[in-house]
């Protein structure tokens, strides 16, 4: 029987004090794509956060468990987690660019967060580096690695994000809502190469999102928030297409539909 890679088992999340997350439960299988969905204040953002100790001084779980490897992250000793952060954990924030310091070159950046998990010298982060642009699709990787954070588009720095995400061969990728800040053509783009990294990696993805043709488009299962509760989890199919509770269905009438204009 295979065993979830990771478990939120009734979680709860305070911020000073104020519960933000309520009981929160649902398992996420290796290789899967699970997607969060919910209006903004509803937690998703939170509930990833937590998974990666990233609440902030200000922000802890309170109640419940989430596991990972035999071990619950809340409880877990803060070294222990950095290791995991940036080998078996990686983070896709919504603005990758912003994430950068705007004044270093993203050579430089990337070198810095590699020898944070593992020996290695310059030239051979380098090519790895260059590898994965390619991969991603970014046209000269030499002239991005020397490019400063402010010298790239939107769509190049998701894809920047993206590769010093994936350099540490990750097994969860953690991905904050990664293409709102993006045009549809580049949307598209980053949704297809997200669902490419989980099939040809088998990198097990935990998706943000509000987009409810993301979620078709990409994911296993999807989780819907509000306010900070678990409304419904379960297979996108059932979900999508038999959802069972009335929010899910507002959220799926609340999707913006276009129609060709007649005339």
């Amino acid at each position: 029987m295979i065993e979830p890679l990771l478990e939120y088992s009734h979680v709860d999340i305070s911020y000073n004090g104020v519960a933000v997350v309520h009981d929160v439960s649902f398992s996420v299988m290796p290789g899967e794509i699970v997607c969060i969905v919910g209006e903004s204040g509803s937690g998703k953002s939170t509930l990833i956060k937590a998974a990666m100790g990233q609440l902030g001084a200000n922000g802890c779980v309170t109640r419940g468990d989430i596991w990972y490897g035999g071990s619950s992250i809340p409880d877990m000793p803060a070294r222990n987690l950095r290791l995991l952060c940036g080998s078996d954990f990686a983070f896709v924030f919504q603005d990758c660019l912003a994430a950068l310091a705007p004044i270093r070159r993203i050579g430089d950046q990337i070198y810095e967060s590699m020898l944070a998990h593992r020996s290695i010298n310059r030239p051979e982060c380098d090519k790895l580096a260059m590898d994965m642009f390619s991969s991603l699709g970014l046209d000269d990787p030499e002239r991005v690695l020397a490019s400063y954070p402010f010298n790239l588009s939107g769509g190049m720095g998701q894809r920047v994000g993206i590769a010093i995400a994936l350099l540490s061969e990750p097994r969860i990728l953690f991905a904050d809502e990664p293409t709102s800040a993006l045009d549809v053509i580049v949307q598209a783009q980053v949704i297809e190469l997200l669902g490419e990294i989980n099939e040809k990696l088998g990198t097990t993805i935990l998706l943000v999102t509000h987009n409810m043709g993301v979620v078709r488009a990409i994911a296993d299962h999807v989780l819907v928030l509000k306010d900070g509760e678990m409304v419904e989890f379960g297979s996108v199919d059932r979900v999508l297409d038999n959802p069972t509770e009335a929010y899910t269905r507002d959220l799926l009438a609340a999707a913006p539909k276009l129609e060709r204009l007649e005339g």
